[in-house]
């Protein structure tokens, strides 16, 4: 690289220049042209100096997916298996309400920055749930649950990954209305129905040739909802009514099927049952479990006095493990019961079922926790250590620790 100032040859890459000290211009990381003092971006190309090419959309969505999903991924849709195949999937779509408008008196450098945090706030979610990016549209979003990875939850994933993605972004709302004055809104529309799974795409996005009524349907939900909701369909709400509470819509059109369907408003995400299994309002006395029940019993004699111990109740799917542990309950409604979950949504989150059992115990349920709620419940335990105790298990719940603690 020719110093322009005194005209010295210098190595490739260099800063400043080895015989007077100048600064040298330095060239395009993507097409090499040398690139003026002061330049922000590079005047052939536009690639911001000092930095990478312009970010393709595959790679703007590579940057969200955790690696372990990515290897999920992987190896479901190698070798092409999954094309042809009908899957039962729960689809998602989210858009930005208002965005028409803003854009309108924005420059699009501005709009496209705008857009950039936006679809992390929407991509994310969707991501730590295991669904799959189907779609990225110029302000929305279609994800899949239920394809190529399949769960049998799928539907409580898209509906909590849902109301994730309407409480995180908020705070860049605010953002935008402080940096930008404009305003927008995101809503989320969600069914649940049979698609045929057809081309696969690359790692990243799945498209499908045939995507049926099922899609439509959604994108009906999203399309109806008010800014800031979540509304999904009747097939979507029938597995997860017990997880979520509900507001009635009504009845919504769909173009071209000759019935309305029914929709709800996602209210808010309710304290886990302690049963979910079974019908309700029927039950028949547990048979044949006389040993394992026996165990318990002593067991719990030994914990009453005062001597700890841990039970593991293994057998395959079906056998009756939930039953066992229920009946068991049931025959000891004066022990203090507190529970923690290992959910399958949350194999990456640590000590998730150790903080569950935590929230039992300090009575803060499944929402948001403060310093209040866990400095009020330490204090009546160990008065002594709170300040020691307190902040670590406000931590562990995912609370955020105030600056004086």
């Amino acid at each position: 690289m020719t110093c322009a100032k005194c005209g010295t040859t210098n190595p490739d890459g260099a800063a400043f220049c080895m015989s007077c000290g100048g600064a040298l211009a330095q060239g395009c990381s993507n097409c090499g042209t040398a690139l003026p003092e002061g330049a922000g971006f590079c005047p052939s190309c536009g690639t911001p100096a000092g930095g990478s090419p312009t970010e393709s959309a595959e790679d703007r969505v590579r940057k969200y997916i955790p690696k372990a999903l990515l290897d999920k991924l992987n190896a479901a849709t190698s070798g092409g298996g999954l094309e042809g195949e009908r899957r039962r999937v729960t689809m998602l779509f989210c858009d930005l309400q208002g965005s028409s408008a803003a854009a309108e008196h924005l420059d699009p450098e501005d709009w496209a920055e705008i857009m950039n945090g936006a679809f992390e706030h929407l991509i994310s979610p969707v991501y730590r749930y295991e669904g799959t990016l189907a779609r990225l549209m110029g302000d929305a979003i279609l994800a899949f649950f239920g394809a190529p990875i399949a769960h049998e939850d799928d539907p409580e994933r898209a509906v909590r990954a849902g109301l994730e993605i309407l409480e995180d972004i908020q705070p860049y709302r605010e953002q935008v209305r402080r940096e930008f004055g404009i305003e927008f809104d995101v809503r989320v529309g969600i069914n649940t129905g049979l698609v045929v799974v057809g081309a696969m795409g690359s790692d990243m996005r799945v498209e499908y040739t045939a995507m049926g009524d099922a899609v439509n349907v959604a994108a009906r939900m999203e399309q109806t909802a008010a800014a800031g909701t979540i509304q999904i369909s009747d097939t979507t709400k029938g597995p997860i009514e017990k997880l979520f509470s509900f507001e009635d819509l009504g009845d919504v059109e769909v173009k071209g099927r000759s019935e309305p369907i029914r929709s709800w408003r996602v209210v808010e995400a309710l304290d886990r049952p302690s049963q979910l299994r079974g019908i309700e309002g029927l039950h028949a006395d547990l048979v044949g479990r006389d040993a394992e029940m026996s165990t318990l019993e002593t067991v719990l004699g030994q914990t009453s006095e005062g001597a700890g111990a841990v039970v593991s109740v293994m057998a395959e799917a079906g056998l009756g493990k939930s039953r066992l542990v229920a009946e068991f309950r049931a025959r000891h409604d004066e022990v203090h019961w507190f529970e923690g979950r290992s959910l399958s949504f949350e194999t990456s989150t640590s000590y998730a079922s150790a903080a569950g059992v935590v929230r039992g115990m300090l009575g803060v349920g499944s929402g948001p926790v403060t310093w209040n709620d866990v400095e009020a419940a330490v204090t009546e335990v160990l008065p002594a250590r709170v300040s020691e105790v307190a902040p670590f298990l406000l931590s562990l719940l995912g609370g955020d620790i105030p600056e004086q603690h």
